[in-house]
């Protein structure tokens, strides 16, 4: 099984929030692990909100040490993200994020709602 972290999720496991546990599991999972671009970007803002520069730093290079791959953009990518952003009811960030894992047929870990609209979507909803 391949997972997709999504910005909520690595939020409360950095911010030791109730789901923090889920996450954790997740991640200790010997399964593919996949952390997309705008998951980066994402997490490095709301945590710059928080914490010092050199502290998310240091959060971001150990999710960088646990073993999943940080995906860049590609073209195939974008024409999945464009037809999810189509339908509607997501963000531009979140339509990038949730075409990930439908081109991977991957679990979608997250905390948002409105990925639950997206057909076809496979979900660890926490």
């Amino acid at each position: 099984m391949a997972y997709v972290l999504d910005t909520s999720a690595l939020v409360s496991y950095f911010k030791d929030e109730p789901e923090a546990g889920k996450v954790e599991a997740v991640l200790r999972q010997p399964d593919e692990l996949m952390i997309p671009f705008m998951t980066m970007m994402e997490l490095r803002y709301v945590l710059l909100r928080a914490y010092s520069g050199s502290h998310v730093d240091q959060i971001i290079e150990t999710l960088r040490s646990c073993g999943a791959s940080v995906v860049e953009s590609s073209p195939v990518w974008g024409i999945q993200a464009a037809a999810v952003k189509a339908r509607g009811g997501l963000s531009l960030g979140d339509a990038w994020i949730a075409a990930l894992a439908l081109i991977h047929d991957a679990k979608l870990v997250h905390k948002d709602a409105e990925f639950d609209s997206v057909e076809g979507l496979r979900s660890l909803r926490l």
